[in-house]
């Protein structure tokens, strides 16, 4: 599977301590998968669904990092101001 990058990336900081940094949807289904401390939400259900619609092309990337944001606020995690320069390449990469 393909990443797609966002336009900006969403930098969180988890209960941890630690930033991480989010690239796109792919990405935050790994974050959401094996990262999340809080799973029961209704954000994070969506968070799930519209990153996986954005990885089908069902849905905009961007659709699916607001969900993203939102599921993160949820769980109570800090969305870090972050890097705002845009993501240049050919808008796809293959993430191991």
């Amino acid at each position: 599977m393909y990443e797609i990058p966002w336009g900006k990336p969403v930098n969180v900081n988890m209960l941890d301590g630690r930033c991480r940094t989010v690239i796109g949807p792919l990405d935050a289904m790994k974050c959401l998968q094996s990262e999340w401390p809080v799973r029961d939400g209704a954000y994070y259900g969506c968070a799930v669904r519209a990153c996986n619609a954005a990885l089908r092309h069902k849905k905009r990337p961007e659709e699916a990092r607001a969900a993203f944001i939102a599921a993160s606020r949820e769980a109570f995690l800090t969305v870090l101001p972050g890097v705002e320069q845009e993501v240049k390449d050919d808008g796809n990469r293959a993430l191991e």
